[in-house]
């Protein structure tokens, strides 16, 4: 009696290439996906993270600054100054009081980068309406961690009330002032004074405006 072999042929090259061809492509689809889950979560919380800094430092400056301007307490010719800290370490919202005395108004705490630089490199600029007695600000926040070269930027006013009347008030009225200095918004300031590469100060060169200035002063009337 004869016995019947069975075929046992197995994949063929072609049939084992086509299928990890297949596996490839199935994975590389996927991994695609991942990446842009990882990135949209990423660029998500930038936004929020440089939007609550952002109130943060916009807060901090307003109520310092009406605490001052609205305060009746001082001497002819006492000025406070309003300012983000020169480059290196952590960008600290300061103010300068009428007594010289330098302290902070609002100080974060920053994720470091391996390199020890903070996570957020933040920048404010003001300009002052004698107009209409308001303060504009602008504040640019350059991600130094995981978006180089990206800058957030975001911008506020507020009216300084009273601030003509209560000049009045004290008969000093042509000595009351608010008024802007330091660096001009400009690239060069950006470029030059923060050292800002030129792929950074062309994300904002449509915001930029000389009139606005890097610090803010009051006086005293």
């Amino acid at each position: 009696m004869k016995m019947q072999n069975k075929n046992k042929k197995g994949f063929t090259l072609v049939e084992m290439i086509l299928s990890l061809a297949i596996i490839c492509i199935i994975g590389g689809v996927i991994a695609g996906i991942c990446v842009s889950i990882s990135d949209s979560f990423s660029t998500t919380y930038n936004i929020d993270d440089s939007t609550d800094y952002a109130i943060l430092y916009a807060n901090g400056f307003e109520n310092s600054f009406l605490k001052e301007t609205q305060g009746t307490t001082g001497e002819s010719g006492d000025t406070w100054k309003w300012y983000v800290t020169p480059t290196g370490g952590v960008p600290i919202l300061t103010v300068v009081d009428n007594e010289g005395t330098i302290g902070p108004v609002f100080e974060p705490n920053f994720i470091s980068t391996h390199s020890g630089d903070s996570k957020w490199d933040v920048r404010m600029f003001y300009k002052f309406d004698t107009t209409t007695k308001c303060v504009n600000y602008k504040i640019f926040i350059k991600d130094n961690y995981s978006r180089s070269h990206y800058v957030y930027s975001y911008e506020g006013s507020f009216w300084v009330p009273r601030f003509t009347e209560r000049a009045k008030q004290n008969g000093v009225e042509d000595t009351r002032e608010i008024r802007v200095s330091g660096d001009s918004m400009v690239r060069a300031t950006f470029r030059n004074t923060y050292g800002w590469t030129e792929d950074e100060c062309d994300s904002i060169s449509g915001l930029m405006d000389g009139d606005y200035k890097s610090v803010i002063e009051y006086t005293w009337g």
